[in-house]
This record gives C-alpha cells, sequence and structure tokens, in this order.
C-alpha cells in the first residue's frame, strides 16, 4: 500500500481502485478540506483538501496544490477499453501516444472487468489509465504527474480514486449480519487454503493464529523455517513482525498516558529537547501524538538508516530529523515516517526515567516490563542475537531477481535497530495470539488482569489522516470501514520477514500472519480476506481477483528474471567508491561478470533494467528493484544517482 517509488505506486492505487462517472460544477478552493461530491449524473467522489477541481459536462479534473499532478475522471459508453481510454485522454486536449502495455488489474465488487494502462513517460512526467467496466460502461480514471509528486502526494491521489464510484453502486454492509462460529471445519479449510497458495505465493514458512471470542481457534505452523531445509516452522518459532510493532508501541505510549508519565498533547520538545525537524515552528509544536498518527507531513526516508545502521542509534536517528523536508502541510495528507514513530517510543522512554544516551536501552527495558511481561510474550525480543542464539527461529526469505525468494543470514535485518521502535521486533504465534486476545478483551490479558483501559485502545484506533477512501490511519494503527464494520489492523515488512495483524472489535474476531518471506503482504492479505469470507459466509471472491494480479507479479517476476548484466564496458568506467551526506559511503565493483553495489549492510548485483534500457536495476538483496543510473553532477564530477521521484539520492565518487 505505501510504496517507495512511483511506478509501483501507481500500478498499486490502480489495483484496489475503480473508475466511473464524472461531472461537476467548476469550483477551485485550495483551503477547502476534503469533501465529498455527489453531482446530477450519479456518482461518488472525494476531492483531497486543497485539491482543486474543475469539470465540464463529461469529465471532472481534479489539481493537486501544486498543479503538479491532475486526475481525470470519465465514462464512456460501450465495452472497449482501448477505443473509451483513448477517446477519454482526447477529451482532455492532450496528445497522447498509444499504451506502454496494458494490463488486466482486478475489478472491484460490481465492476465486471478492469484494466490498466502504462505509458512511456515523458522525462519526469508519468502517465497511468485505469477502465473499469460496468452496465455497458467504460469507467475510467486518467492519471497524470511528476513522478516526485505522485510519490509525495499518493494517499491523495488514493483517496480520490478510490473514492470514485457511481453512486448506484450499492450498500454492502455486513453490520447487522451474523457471523459463522469458527469451528474444525472451518479452520481446516482455512489451512487447507494456506496450503494450496503458498507455493503460488513462494512462500517457505508461515504461522497462522485466529482468536474469536477470546478463544484460540486456529494456532498452526505451515512449510520450514529455512528453504533447502525440511526444519518445520511452529507457533513457537521467532520471526519478525516489522511494523506490527508500530501498535506495540504506542499501546505502551498509551500506557504512559494512563499514568500520568505522558501526555498525547504535550510537545515533544518537553521532554526530549534535542528533536528537531526542518521547520522550527513545528519543532516547537510537535506534539506526542504528532508523532504516531503518520499526519505530519514528514516522509518515509527508510533508505537513511538502512545504509547507515551499524553506526546509527537512536539519539543519532533523532538529530537525523532536523535535515528533513516535509511532503505536505502539517495535518494535509499521509506520510509514513519509520523515524518519527521511532522517536515516539524514545519519547516514552524518557518519559519514564531513560537518559539521553541511553533511549534504546530504555524502550527495550520498558516493553518488556509493561507489554511483554504482562501477557506472558516470553518469546518476544528486539534482540536479533538473541534470536540468533535460540534453535527454533526462522530465516528471512527477501525477494531475488530469479523470481524465487533465496535465504539470507539473519543479520540482514539488523539494519532495522536504527528504528527499532517502529519495527524491529520479533515474536512467535503463540506470543502474538496472546497480544490479539488482549486487543479483542478491550485491553483485558488471557488471564484476566487489565493491561490498558478500553478508552485508550479507543484512541489509538481514532482515525487521524485519511489514506482511501474507506481507510484511515489512527496512532500506530490503520483503520479500515470494511463493509460496514471497524476493521483494525498492520502489516509488517522487513528485508526478508512479511506480517500482518487483523481484526473486527465488533465481530470478536482477528487473524495474525507471520511469514519468513519479504514483500508477502499479497499472501497474508489473501489469508486475511480468506478469513473475513469464511466469518460472513460470504462467496471466496477474493482470490479470483487476486489470481489477475498474481499473473502479472508472475510476468514481472520472469521479465526481472531475464534481466542481463551490466556489459563490462558499460561497467568499468563507474566501478569506485562513492559518497552521499545522507548516505554515506558506497562502492561499485565488479566481481567476475557481476557489478556489485555494496553499502556495507545493504548489497545487491546491479543488472539492466529489462524495463528501461538507459536505467540499471538492483537486481537482489534488500535493494531489489531499486533503480540506479551512472550521472554526473553540475561541476562533471562522475555520479551515481539511486532511485527516483521523491526517493532520489545522488552519490558523488571520492
Amino acid at each position: 500500500m505505501i510504496l517507495l517509488r512511483l511506478a509501483s505506486t501507481i500500478s498499486s492505487l490502480a489495483l484496489i481502485a475503480g473508475a466511473s462517472l464524472a461531472a461537476a460544477a467548476p469550483t477551485s478552493d485550495p483551503d477547502a478540506p476534503s469533501a465529498t461530491i455527489s453531482p446530477p449524473v450519479p456518482y461518488e467522489l472525494i476531492v483531497p483538501k486543497r485539491w482543486s477541481r474543475q469539470s465540464t459536462t463529461t469529465q471532472t479534473v481534479l489539481t493537486s496544490p501544486e498543479g503538479t499532478i491532475s486526475l481525470t475522471f470519465d465514462v464512456i459508453n460501450g465495452s472497449d477499453f482501448d477505443a473509451a481510454v483513448a477517446a477519454a485522454w482526447i477529451a482532455t486536449g492532450q496528445v497522447v501516444a498509444a499504451p506502454e502495455r496494458a494490463t488486466p488489474a482486478p475489478a472491484r465488487p460490481g465492476f465486471s472487468e478492469a484494466r490498466l494502462f502504462n505509458y512511456t513517460p515523458e522525462g519526469e512526467t508519468m502517465r497511468q489509465a485505469l477502465a473499469e467496466a460496468r452496465d455497458g460502461r467504460v469507467y475510467i480514471v486518467l492519471i497524470k504527474g511528476e513522478r516526485a509528486a505522485l510519490d509525495r502526494r499518493g494517499a491523495q491521489v488514493n483517496i480520490a480514486v478510490t473514492s470514485f464510484k457511481p453512486s448506484d453502486l450499492g450498500n454492502d454492509s455486513l453490520a447487522e449480519a451474523p457471523t459463522v462460529r469458527l469451528g474444525e471445519a472451518e479452520t481446516a479449510a482455512l489451512a487447507a487454503y494456506i496450503g494450496d497458495i503458498m507455493p503460488q505465493f513462494d512462500i517457505p514458512g508461515a504461522v497462522v493464529g485466529i482468536v474469536q471470542d477470546g478463544r484460540i481457534v486456529m494456532l498452526r505452523g505451515f512449510g520450514v523455517r529455512d528453504r533447502g531445509s525440511d526444519a518445520p516452522i511452529t507457533p513457537d518459532t521467532r520471526m519478525m513482525i516489522g511494523s506490527i510493532g508500530k501498535t506495540m508501541t504506542t499501546m505502551l505510549m498509551a500506557d504512559l498516558v494512563e499514568e500520568g508519565l505522558l501526555r498525547w498533547e504535550q510537545r515533544v520538545q518537553d521532554i526530549l529537547p534535542q528533536f528537531r525537524v526542518s521547520d522550527l515552528v513545528l519543532s516547537k509544536t510537535i506534539t506526542v501524538e504528532n508523532l504516531v498518527c503518520a499526519c505530519s507531513g514528514v516522509p518515509r526516508r527508510d533508505l537513511e538508516f538502512l545504509f547507515n545502521a551499524d553506526q546509527l542509534d537512536a539519539e543519532e536517528v533523532i538529530g537525523s530529523l532536523a535535515d528533513f523536508s516535509f511532503f505536505t502541510g502539517f495535518g494535509e495528507a499521509f506520510q509514513y515516517s519509520n523515524q518519527l514513530v521511532a522517536t515516539g517510543g524514545w519519547v516514552a522512554a524518557s518519559a519514564e526515567g531513560a537518559a539521553w544516551g541511553q533511549l534504546d536501552e530504555g524502550y527495550e527495558r520498558l516493553i518488556r516490563r509493561r507489554l511483554f511481561a504482562p501477557l506472558g510474550m516470553d518469546r518476544t525480543t528486539l534482540q536479533t542475537v538473541e534470536v540468533d542464539r535460540d534453535g527454533d527461529h526462522a530465516i528471512p526469505h527477501p525477494t531475488h531477481g530469479s523470481g524465487v525468494r533465496r535465504p539470507m543470514q539473519l543479520a540482514i535485518e539488523n539494519v532495522l535497530q536504527p528504528v527499532a521502535p517502529a519495527g524491529a521486533h520479533w515474536s512467535t504465534g503463540r506470543d502474538m495470539v496472546r497480544y490479539l486476545q488482549t486487543l479483542l478483551a478491550d485491553g483485558v490479558t488471557s488471564e484476566g488482569e487489565r493491561l490498558i483501559e478500553k478508552a485508550s485502545l479507543a484512541r489509538l484506533w481514532t482515525p487521524q489522516v485519511p489514506v482511501s477512501a474507506t481507510m484511515s490511519y489512527g496512532l500506530g494503527w490503520f483503520v479500515d470501514d470494511w463493509r460496514g464494520l471497524n476493521l483494525v489492523h498492520h502489516g509488517g515488512n522487513t528485508i526478508g520477514f512479511t506480517s500482518d495483524l487483523a481484526f473486527l472489535p465488533a465481530a470478536r474476531t482477528g487473524i495474525v500472519v507471520l511469514t519468513n518471506a519479504g514483500r508477502a503482504n499479497d499472501f497474508t492479505g489473501a489469508v486475511r480476506a480468506r478469513l473475513l469470507e469464511t466469518l460472513f459466509a460470504l462467496p471466496h471472491d477474493h482470490d479470483a481477483r487476486a489470481r489477475i494480479a498474481r499473473a502479472e507479479r508472475v510476468k514481472r517476476a520472469e521479465a526481472m528474471a531475464a534481466a542481463a548484466p551490466v556489459p563490462a564496458e558499460a561497467a568499468r568506467p563507474v566501478v569506485g567508491n562513492y559518497f552521499s551526506p545522507v548516505l554515506g559511503d558506497v562502492e561499485l565493483r565488479i566481481e567476475g561478470e557481476r557489478l556489485i553495489l555494496d553499502a556495507g549492510e545493504a548489497q545487491g548485483e546491479v543488472r539492466l533494467d529489462p524495463a528501461r534500457p538507459d536505467t540499471w536495476i538492483i537486481w537482489d538483496g534488500p535493494l531489489m528493484g531499486f533503480p540506479l543510473k551512472p550521472a554526473t553532477t553540475a561541476s562533471r564530477a562522475p555520479a551515481l544517482v539511486l532511485g527516483e521521484g521523491a526517493a532520489r539520492y545522488e552519490l558523488v565518487r571520492k
């Protein structure tokens, strides 16, 4: 959902969104909040905060505050996707070349078919079109914008695109629907489904736990700890949970608020005077709550701790925030920052007495004492060294250019230690269902002890900033309006592990999925969806839609697998040592016939990008998929450009 690069950002938005009819009275109010419009022709559309809109009789155009993104919504009678999209572009008055490719996309419920159109970039300008068919009409969204702008305002694009729908699409609310009491037959069927799809998603191993009405109805391991071994994953096998750890950090903060040691509205500088961001005024006004609401405008800048992990601690990360520029205005749009959430954890540690210079140790002591120990989460830790000594742990399996995930050393996950409160936690299926039981019991543990007040949890689950038409971010949690019910959830992604925790408070049912596969959100999402379908006796529709996305993923993997090595004549002139004031030292070297980018903690082979002949791509390792280009600086010094759009870094040869 929250992605690093433009091309994948728009594609992912399109895969969860539909398009439909648009027309409205001309208006442009840059200071207006997000608003829903519903003109005479039947459709619904949310205009993101500070965006303007203009309409004709056939199209509605939304424009970002800077004027660098436009979203056009249209409807064409008929069933020919190619002709309809071409007609929509013509109606905008733009001359647009034929798409580079058109691929099937999962259609939303209520639509019969969908297709995604990708266009050759025009410099930094990107285009896509999404078309969905319904009742003899093609509903269309045209997306055009500068690469960096789309990265910065991706969540607002998501809001508009996912909100755009015919008003007669129907109400599929399940708020009053009865739920199925999950028994042996239901869990056996779910287990069979998991076993069937694991090979399709290239998942070496997983643990799935389900809680309903306080009872553990399923807790089971699938597959192996390490591809190539036969050691099974069990409910007690340690795996990383990634950003699910954010939910633990905000619960810890809420616990301190209850004791009066911390206040949500308290200024961060009152607790950590060393805290700064690039805006001096906001530095003095940002509150404890602002650190974990994903609404500050501070962007995601993960490479900066991945490249320097062995040199960073809590205090260094807090210091680095002083250089962070804001992607959007404060409170304007969803922006996901691991560094800010981690600072929330360190603020909690400081509030309980941890001294500057000891914030990492203070956070770990605090969460062990206030959360892990009371819940009986004896195998949950932040220490990779402790996990490595344990015989029952899974091995990370990151994605690989070959198309098949490969195991890596456990130490690769140490790159997350600099932002430990935001997602360096290790746990097990058994420990996680204890946590899930407490969440579903409004803060009461499985032993009957109250860990946290119901009102404190409710505050964590209160929407703070929209992410899509139906989803918002609370305090360390995503909150979905899922068919009329609140679905509270958070996923986790590390280098070689993926996790998901989701529950319906009203149905008192939840699920946790842990895997030793990197970037496996499609798998964890499929398992969650099958549980929800089972819980409400719904048709098993998700898998049919996901199969389309799965097929496209396989095609992309096949293309990546065929990526050619960088020819020696192109590689030799650019090998050497490079430096970025943000990322530090990087080496580009040749090993045999392979060109290697070595950032110390993160290494990977560089190959030719199969989709863009003028670009190289990191083919394996933690940075797989990142584009890399040889370049020169303004002074003609040799340089490398890593990433693109808003996540673009220049490294100069030393």
